[in-house]
């Protein structure tokens, strides 16, 4: 009974599809804080980031699928999304993170041995 009303399926995927948007955007937000190393105010400032840009996801996509009138279900399904997210795509991106990041070290630690870039860069 739950879907049995015109729409309301394609309402519940839709709304999934945010959830899983707001996944990646806290995966972004965390990776910005692990990235610049943040203090008390710069993990704040990432928190506020990550707040505003969720509010601002849902929102839109509340607007977009049902004209702004929130239902129960359309939050079931954001949750659904974002669970979604983190035990589906959280982990393959996370390990391709580390390898790029592995990459990145090995690849500037060479070029850190030529010596014509060391006179250069000097």
């Amino acid at each position: 009974m739950l879907f049995s009303t015109i729409q309301q399926g394609l309402l519940f995927l839709w709304m999934m599809v945010a959830g899983v948007l707001i996944g990646a955007w806290y995966g972004l937000t965390l990776g910005l804080r692990r990235l610049i190393q943040a203090g008390f105010w710069l993990t704040l400032a990432c928190d506020l980031l990550f707040g505003v840009g969720c509010a601002v996801i849902l929102c839109a996509f509340l607007i977009a699928g049902n004209y702004g009138a929130l239902r129960p279900f359309e939050l079931l399904g954001a949750a659904c999304g974002a669970l979604l997210f983190l035990f589906a795509m959280a982990a393959p991106l996370r390990s391709l993170g580390r390898w790029l990041s592995r990459l990145y070290r090995a690849a500037s630690a060479r070029l850190r041995r030529i010596r014509v870039l060391q006179i250069i860069f000097k």
